[in-house]
C-alpha cells in the first residue's frame, strides 16, 4: 500500500488515546494478506471491520477480498466498512460497495446524482481530460467507471481528507509566527509543470499558460524545476497568492500548505466536492477560478487590490484549517462518520 494512501489512518493513530477516551473506539491494523484465512472467531467482539485496498487492485481480487472478509465479519456481528483512500470522489469497484455496509470516502460529490453517470477512465477528472483534451484511457487499468445505483450511493459516507496527513499536521506545528511575517515579494506563485505524456498535462498546462499571461502585470513566480521542501515553503511564505491546479484528484497537499504559509489559495472551482477539513469556502477560505483559468487575472487583480479582503481570507483560511487539525475537531468528524456507519449509536 502506498504511503500517501496509508496516511488516511494517520489521525486515527495520532489521536488514538483521545478517541478511545471520548468515543470508546480502539483501532487495530492488519495486513490484507490475512484475509484468506480469516474466521468469525477471530473477529468476535469487534464492532466493525474495515477494508482498505490499493486503487490498482484488480476488480475480481478486490471483490473476492471484500466478500471473504465481510462474510466473516457479519458472522461475528460486526459492521463492514471500506476506507477508500483514492484522490477522487468516484467508486471504482461496484462489487466492493455491494459487499460492505458503509463506504468511507475522503471526499464525495456534492450532487449525489453525479454518481449515477459513467466516466471515461477512473474519475470525473479523467473524463474531463478525455472530453476537453482528447486523452484516451481505453488501455488504462480502469478504462471506464460505471454508474452506481441508489442503494450503492446510500452507502457512501464522508470521512476526512489529506489535510490530516502527518505532513500537513507537522507543518502546522513547525511554521513560526516570525516566518508568517516574511515580506511578500511574489504576487502569485505556482509550480505545476508536468511532461506532455502525463494525462494531467492539459489541466496543468492550462494553469502554466494562465500564469505566463500574468507576467508584466503582477509579480509572477512559476518555475518548472523541483526544489527542496523548505525552499518550496519559503516561496509560499513570500507569496500573496498560490495557484493550485487539479492533478490526479482535486485536492493536493499544496492546498493546505499554501494556507498554512499564509498564502491565499487560488483553485479551480470546487463546488462539486464535499470534504473535511473543508478549506474550500468561496471568498472565505479560497478563491475559485474557472477550470480553464479564463478569469484568473480578474480574480487575482481583485483580491490583490483589496487589502482588507486579502488579509481576511488569509486569516480565516488559516484559522479554519488549524481548527480542523485539532483532536477535538477530528473526533467530532470521526463520531459523525461512525454514527453514519452505525458503529456508534446516532
Amino acid at each position: 500500500m502506498k504511503g500517501t494512501s496509508e496516511q488516511q489512518f494517520a489521525p486515527l493513530r495520532r489521536f488514538r488515546q483521545t478517541i478511545a477516551a471520548e468515543l470508546g473506539l480502539i483501532f487495530e491494523f492488519g495486513s490484507t494478506d490475512r484475509i484468506a484465512s480469516i474466521s468469525k472467531e477471530q473477529l468476535s467482539g469487534y464492532a466493525a471491520v474495515g477494508l482498505k485496498l490499493a486503487f490498482d487492485t484488480p476488480a475480481d481480487k478486490a471483490a473476492a477480498l471484500a466478500q471473504t472478509l465481510f462474510d466473516a465479519a457479519r458472522a461475528a456481528g460486526a459492521k463492514c466498512l471500506v476506507f477508500d483512500g483514492d484522490d477522487d470522489q468516484c467508486v471504482i469497484w461496484p462489487q466492493v460497495i455491494d459487499a460492505c455496509d458503509t463506504y468511507i470516502k475522503k471526499h464525495k460529490f456534492s450532487d449525489l446524482k453525479a454518481y449515477k453517470r459513467s466516466y471515461h477512465g477512473k474519475t470525473n477528472l479523467t473524463d474531463y481530460a478525455h472530453q476537453t483534451f482528447g486523452v484516451d484511457f481505453s488501455d488504462n487499468i480502469i478504462s471506464e467507471t460505471d454508474p452506481l445505483n441508489d442503494d450503492q450511493i446510500a452507502k457512501i459516507v464522508l470521512g476526512w481528507n489529506i489535510g490530516l496527513d502527518d505532513k500537513i499536521y507537522d507543518l502546522s506545528r513547525d511554521i513560526s509566527a516570525e516566518s508568517l511575517c516574511k515580506p511578500k515579494t511574489i504576487d502569485i506563485s505556482c509550480r505545476a509543470s508536468v511532461t506532455p505524456d502525463n494525462w494531467i498535462y492539459g489541466m496543468r498546462n492550462g494553469a502554466v499558460e494562465a500564469m505566463r499571461a500574468l507576467e508584466g502585470k503582477m509579480r509572477v513566480h512559476a518555475p518548472n524545476n523541483r526544489v527542496p521542501q523548505q525552499e518550496y515553503y519559503n516561496e509560499m511564505l513570500s507569496s500573496w497568492l498560490t495557484l493550485s491546479p487539479f492533478g490526479y484528484g482535486e485536492l493536493c497537499w499544496r492546498d493546505f500548505e499554501a494556507i498554512l504559509c499564509g498564502s491565499i489559495l487560488i483553485k479551480p472551482d470546487m463546488s462539486h466536492v464535499v470534504t473535511y477539513p473543508d478549506i474550500f469556502i468561496p471568498g472565505e477560505t479560497y478563491l475559485p477560478v474557472a477550470w480553464d483559468y479564463s478569469n484568473l487575472e480578474e480574480v487575482c487583480t481583485g483580491v490583490l487590490q483589496n487589502t482588507e479582503q486579502r488579509d481576511q481570507i488569509r486569516r480565516t483560511a488559516r484559522e479554519t484549517l488549524l481548527k480542523g487539525l485539532t483532536a477535538q475537531s477530528f473526533i467530532a468528524r470521526l463520531e459523525n462518520t461512525m454514527k453514519a456507519a452505525a458503529v456508534l449509536d446516532a
